[in-house]
């Protein structure tokens, strides 16, 4: 029987588990989601790779708990510039100057590869990544209904300027131009 080092076999368990999630998401956002293997993972904390699901069945699951608990972070920090002083508009076109923003940083390129996972994942999974990603989405809807919008357009206007930014970040990389943003911010006002 291989020796633990925590006190219980429950504390080792958990200490394996994070480190396995720890490790996964660091190479993964060294590497990108798709160059990293289970055996990288493995050989990072020094398992087998036989291991590894014990904690993570794949890939995508570890993946998926980052997504978990990135998403509270996500709807605090949302909420934070959608409850700012000032027009609703003013308020979205801040959000989404704060996401061109977050979509520069590499922990971002984790964000969007997570909803081409859900062919991986099984059902309770998507059921899981479904859920979290309309809490995030339901501060924006909420400022949207603040600037009037019917609430049958609400879904169909969040995603065009979710994929407005989405557009800016490709198209800006790492450091969005002044001209990117007022391109942005025209985007978001014409929505809205």
């Amino acid at each position: 029987m291989p020796r633990i080092k925590a006190a219980s076999v429950a504390e080792h368990v958990a200490e394996q588990e994070a480190a396995v999630f720890n490790a996964a998401i660091a190479l993964f956002v060294e590497r990108g989601y798709e160059h990293v293997t289970l055996a990288d993972i493995a050989g990072r904390i020094g398992l087998a790779r036989n291991s590894l699901y014990r904690y993570f069945p794949d890939k995508a699951h570890i993946l998926l708990r980052w997504f978990e608990q990135e998403v509270p972070r996500q709807i605090e920090r949302t909420t934070a510039i959608l409850n700012r002083p000032g027009t609703p508009q003013d308020r979205i076109v801040a959000w989404a100057r704060d996401q061109l923003e977050y979509a520069a940083c590499p922990e971002h390129e984790l964000m969007r590869r997570i909803g081409t996972l859900v062919p991986e994942l099984d059902p309770a999974a998507r059921a899981r990544l479904s859920t979290a990603h309309q809490r995030m989405t339901q501060p924006l809807l909420d400022t949207l209904a603040a600037a009037g919008l019917p609430e049958r357009d609400r879904p169909l206007v969040a995603e065009l300027i979710q994929s407005l930014v989405v557009g800016a970040a490709r198209h800006a990389g790492r450091e969005p131009a002044a001209a990117d943003l007022t391109y942005l911010d025209r985007a978001v006002r014409g929505l809205v």
